[in-house]
């Protein structure tokens, strides 16, 4: 039996296709890019100042040239070891080297309404 209903072709995949659409630009968002290069003596400044205020912490490394940079290490610091922090994550503890520390920021306290 034929059937009468018109085919809209494309047009019934918009709704999917914008969903993506955005998805992929909430993902875009998040993906990191290369920060400044800080001298160590403001690493140490920005690193005590944390370690003062109890502040959440954004640390980028060192990776070698041309490669893109592995997410931040977002989390408060919960032990220092000599040259080694540990920082808490949302997904465990990160053991991270001062030393190959490219970037870090004070990430302050962010409201759930502000979000």
């Amino acid at each position: 039996m034929p059937s009468f209903r018109k085919d809209r072709g494309m047009a019934k995949w918009q709704g999917f296709l914008l969903s993506e659409h955005a998805a992929s630009m909430e993902v875009a968002k998040h993906v990191p890019t290369w920060q400044k290069v800080m001298d160590q003596e403001k690493i140490y400044q920005v690193l005590h100042q944390v370690l003062q205020h109890r502040a959440t912490i954004v640390i980028q490394l060192f990776k070698s040239e041309g490669e893109t940079p592995d997410p931040y290490i977002e989390g408060r610091i919960v032990g220092v070891e000599g040259e080694w922090l540990y920082v808490q994550t949302e997904l465990g503890t990160k053991k991270v080297e001062i030393a190959l520390i490219r970037f870090v920021d004070e990430r302050s306290f962010q409201k759930w309404y502000d979000k």
